[in-house]
């Protein structure tokens, strides 16, 4: 328990929350105060959660955050004690709740979004029997898979995207590497550009670089050849395991060899089975381990400053450590004096195992008691019902909670207003009165009083006449009215009598109606009735229908294979030939199995020859190459000395200060010849 609040603490303490809490203040909490707290962390979660507790009903609250744990998936039982947990606030109630919120928290804060969308408009059936609102219905389910296909995208593409910072980072490394590369060749041209001989060194250098990628390459290839052969041998034990059980089965008469054969396919069946679990366990154990290493490699790397300072609070640590151990030690030393203590302090330690035996038992006192409340209220409630509100109810009740306190802000913000406004006057009056008791614009106000008076009189003059013009115009208006009224008198009668007429064809009209609408809802519910009836059979017909072509194809190939099974038993006894090679299926297979075993002693006949040979032309190889090389090399040089000698230059053994080269020929042949 002590770890739970220490995790609700930490995580209370850091962001979004930052309530700096210590663990004995949220323990000493208020059950108001802690109800505080779980507002915020729902609050954080849904915004609807952000109510005043003090002017909201207890029942109102809870039925508002079981519904919103329930949507969560938070489990309990959400019985009578929950409620009243809940509702008084309790800590054995609410702590775990604050546990489980805060450490999913980021999991919660999506799934809070998702509900918005996702949980399920309950319609009554009644409802759904009209037109526009089964439609409606229709089109928020569109709606909802809509928003869930598209959620899903979006989660894939943020999983899968790649943050352009990084990219950019990148790119911008890249080009700096250019750029110095560039340089640094740049430089190397510079400096070998007087020196005499370097293209030739060049030269000489690419071509060793390009025989030791040649020599990596074949390197390369000797290992997929070795790598071919081991397959090649396994194949080959493989197939020797097979013509093995081949023989086997044939040495066997009548169906005990087909017996034979069948369990020799079915032993191969399983074998391939448990290669091919093998190999998906393998992809499965790798594909995880490619996870793990992938989540190690986006995590931040541990900088050797971080490394250093965890060492440095680790050696802080142990001489605390060390420091509170030689201080332990000291003041465990055997002191005479502190006997009469350690007698009281025993005493004391008695008296407190005394009481908390007594504590122990009054406390499961009360869980019995709590334990046999709540049997009594379930009890109740199966009885009398739950205190539930209806969904009606609860939304008129919350309706008018949202305008009390909408209405209760109003006032109160008028109020403060009227309160700073009465404040303000208040003490410009004071510094008024301090400063001078009848101020010196009083004259001036009064006789622009005087002066508002008069004009206020000529005003009044003037909208005297205007009103006497307009009683004159709406008696005009009175009397025009009256003679379009006496007109309209005859007219009025007659529509009286029409209302009457339509008043009586309204009501049939309505009685008809109503027959009409109960005669049509019947009809519409035996229909439905028949068509679901209709649909079942539907389902059953095609499931029939399934099951009988599955059973003709499983019948017809049993004929097929007893069929040949007959035709077999016949090529046996001598009445009748499977073909017009052999004389039975046994026969082909025997042949088969023949012509297997030749082409096993030809590919160990290869195996053998290639085993021999494989050194020697390995070597045989390797000196061609090196012959091809030497060749080459030798064509460039006779090309450059062709050059030289045409162009009146040094020839190639002359460069160096050294005497020509002479090739000693014979019938104008070069030749060359190289030894083991």
């Amino acid at each position: 328990m002590a770890a739970q609040l220490k995790e609700i603490v930490d995580r209370l303490n850091s962001d979004p929350f930052n309530l700096g809490f210590s663990l004995v203040d949220f323990d000493q909490q208020e059950p108001f105060e802690l109800m505080e707290t779980l507002k915020k962390v729902l609050s954080y979660l849904d915004k609807k959660h952000d109510v005043d507790q003090r002017e909201e009903n207890p029942e109102a609250m809870y039925q508002r955050i079981g519904e919103f744990l329930h949507v969560l998936g938070y489990r309990c039982s959400y019985d009578i004690e929950f409620q009243q947990g809940v509702m008084s606030g309790d800590k054995n109630t609410i702590h775990p709740m604050l546990f489980w919120l805060l450490q999913n928290l980021t999991q919660l804060q999506k799934r809070a979004y998702l509900a918005n969308f996702c949980v399920n408009l309950e319609v009554p059936e009644e409802f759904l029997r009209d037109e526009q609102v089964y439609e409606m219905f229709q089109h928020y389910k569109e709606l909802q898979s809509q928003f869930k296909t598209t959620h899903s995208h979006i989660e894939q593409q943020r999983q899968s995207r790649v943050n352009p910072s990084d990219l950019q980072r990148e790119v911008a490394q890249l080009d700096a590497e250019r750029e110095q590369l560039a340089q640094k060749i740049q430089q190397f041209k510079q400096r070998s550009a007087n020196e005499e001989g370097f293209q030739v060194l060049l030269q000489v250098t690419s071509m060793l670089r390009k025989e030791q990628e040649e020599e990596a390459r074949l390197a390369e290839k000797v290992h997929e050849q070795r790598m071919q052969l081991e397959q090649t041998e396994q194949m080959y034990m493989e197939r020797s395991r097979r013509l093995h059980e081949m023989r086997e089965a044939q040495n066997q008469d009548g169906e005990g060899g087909a017996e034979m054969m069948l369990k020799v396919l079915r032993s191969e069946v399983t074998r391939n089975r448990d290669a091919l679990a093998r190999v998906k366990r393998e992809g499965e154990e790798k594909t995880q381990k490619l996870q793990q290493i992938e989540t190690a490699l986006s995590e931040p790397q541990v900088a050797k400053s971080d490394i250093d300072e965890m060492e440095n609070q680790i050696a802080q640590l142990q001489e605390q450590i060390a420091g509170l151990e030689s201080t332990i030690a000291e003041q465990n030393q055997p002191d005479s004096r502190l006997s009469v203590y350690k007698q009281q302090a025993n005493l004391v330690a008695k008296k407190k195992e005394m009481a908390l035996k007594d504590k122990k038992v009054l406390e499961d006192e009360r869980d019995i008691l709590s334990k046999q409340l709540s049997q009594k209220e379930r009890e109740y409630e199966q009885m009398k019902g739950h205190k539930f509100m209806k969904r009606d109810e609860f939304k008129n009740y919350a309706a008018s909670l949202r305008d009390k306190s909408a209405k209760f802000k109003r006032l109160k913000a008028e109020l403060s207003d009227l309160r700073h406004e009465c404040a303000v006057l208040t003490r410009t009056e004071q510094i008024l009165q301090a400063k001078d008791p009848t101020p010196q614009g009083m004259r001036q106000t009064e006789a622009a009083l005087e002066k508002a008076s008069v004009e206020k009189a000529a005003v009044d003059q003037a909208k005297g006449k205007t009103l006497d013009e307009i009683s004159a115009i709406v008696q005009k208006i009175n009397t025009q009215l009256k003679e379009k009224k006496n007109k309209l008198a005859p007219q009025i009668k007659a529509l009286r009598t029409v209302r009457q007429t339509f008043q009586t064809v309204e009501a049939t009209y309505l009685e008809k109606k109503n027959l009409y609408d109960q005669a049509q809802l019947s009809v519409n519910a035996d229909l439905q009735k028949y068509s679901s009836e209709v649909v079942s059979l539907q389902k059953e017909v095609d499931e029939a229908e399934r099951q009988y072509h599955e059973l003709h194809v499983h019948l017809c190939s049993a004929e097929s294979r007893l069929n040949r099974a007959h035709r077999e038993q016949k090529c046996q006894r001598g009445e009748d030939s499977y073909s017009k090679e052999f004389s039975s299926l046994s026969a082909q297979y025997s042949a088969e199995l023949i012509k297997m075993e030749q082409i096993s002693r030809e590919l160990r006949k290869q195996q053998k020859v290639v085993k021999e040979t494989h050194e020697d032309s390995l070597r045989q190889k390797q000196a061609f190459l090196q012959l091809e090389s030497l060749m080459r090399v030798k064509l460039k040089v006779s090309q450059q000395e062709m050059m030289n000698l045409v162009g009146g230059g040094p020839g190639p053994g002359e460069m160096y200060g050294s005497r020509p080269v002479i090739d000693v020929s014979q019938g104008g042949v070069n030749r060359m010849i190289i030894g083991d």
